[in-house]
Parts: C-alpha cells; structure tokens; sequence
C-alpha cells in the first residue's frame, strides 16, 4: 500500500514538474524560430540585388562617369585626281621638257592643235611640260603674262622667247623653248605655220627681227 502510494505521488509529482517545465521549453522554442526568422530575413534583405539606375541626360551620365565624347574619325580617301605641279626651276624638269618637245619635231602646224595630228606654237609648250607633269598656260599670251621678263644674255634652257611674226612687229603671236645656249647662238623649238615642228636659233635674221623678248616661268 505504501509502494502504490509512493508511486502516486512520485507520479504526481512528474506530472507537476512536466506542466512546470513544458510551457517553458515550448517558449524558448517559439523565441528560437523568431531570431532565426528574424535573421534570414535580415540576410535576405542585405544580399539582395539593387535595381539598376537608368542614365538619361549627358549632363548627368557625366557627372556620373559613364558618358563618353564619342570618337572623331578623319576620312583617309586616297581617290583623289593627281594635281599637276608647277614650274620647277631647275635643270633636271627642263632637260625633259625639251626631250618631250623634240619627239612633236616634224608635226605639222594646226592653228589650236595640241597632238600629233597638228600643233600650233603654243600648243607645244603645253603639251612639253604637261607630259613632264608641270602645269603651264595654253596660249601665247597667258605664257608672256606668266613669265618673269629677262634680258637676253640671261636667257636659259627651259626660258621662253616670244615673237611678233604678223605685219604688226609690236603685237605678240608666237611663242618658242630654248633648248640650248652658247656663247655663239640660242637654239629654240617652236611650231611654224610653214614648216611645222622645229628647231631654230636667234642667228637666223628673220627670227631676229621678229623677236620681241625673253622670258622664265614663275
């Protein structure tokens, strides 16, 4: 009788301790789920993504440090048509002038002709320094207004005489290229309306009375 009555009260007494203790592990259990959660829900928030900002203005993309002046490129075009050069006055371009005047010796004359067919005087020199790759006036009269006048003991290979082969002994009509100088003659070649291509010197009477003066590409 005393066993069983022990046993009661052994038993009432886990009974009183199980209710004292099990509300008290039971909230400690509902406080743990709380910081977890309140923890996770911490991570979460820290380690999300930000949503990108959007840069509309160059002001503010500038101010920001993310807008760049776009490059300029230069054009590289190398189609462009070659451009005859100018007089150079040195022995070497006239040399070739000369020899490419040489080679029109025997065309006939053509009063505006400029190819082997027929060539006037001035017709000549421009087609010479043309093919040497030099540039100069086509008439006789745009040769005179672009020449340096000279005297004629100063005269050159390359230099230009001009003449006045008409009734009028004043007035311009006939252009020649020297091709030689020596202390005895000054040999030219030019287009004559009577005999076409050839070369004449200054020791020829009529070419004397004819000329008018001498003059150098500027």
């Amino acid at each position: 009788m005393i066993n069983r009555i022990s046993l009661s009260h052994f038993d009432i007494a886990q009974c009183k301790l199980g209710r004292r203790f099990t509300p008290r592990k039971r909230n400690l259990s509902i406080l743990n789920r709380f910081f977890i959660i309140l923890f996770t829900t911490a991570f979460v928030i820290s380690c999300g993504s930000k949503k990108p900002r959007v840069v509309t203005t160059k002001k503010r993309a500038k101010k920001e440090r993310v807008y760049k002046k776009p490059a300029v490129t230069t054009s590289t075009n190398t189609d462009d048509p070659p451009v005859l050069k100018t007089v150079e006055n040195n022995t070497a371009t006239f040399n070739t002038v000369i020899k490419n005047a040489r080679t029109y010796k025997g065309t006939t004359y053509k009063y505006g002709g400029s190819t082997r067919s027929g060539m006037d005087c001035s017709g000549l020199i421009h087609i010479a320094f043309k093919e040497s790759g030099t540039n100069v006036p086509r008439t006789s009269r745009s040769l005179y207004d672009a020449s340096k006048k000279i005297p004629l003991n100063r005269v050159q290979k390359g230099d230009l005489l001009f003449f006045a082969t008409g009734s009028n002994r004043k007035k311009l009509n006939h252009v020649a290229l020297v091709t030689n100088v020596t202390p005895a003659e000054i040999t030219f070649i030019h287009s004559t309306s009577s005999r076409g291509v050839i070369e004449s010197t200054l020791n020829e009477i009529y070419w004397v009375n004819a000329f008018l003066s001498a003059g150098r590409l500027k």
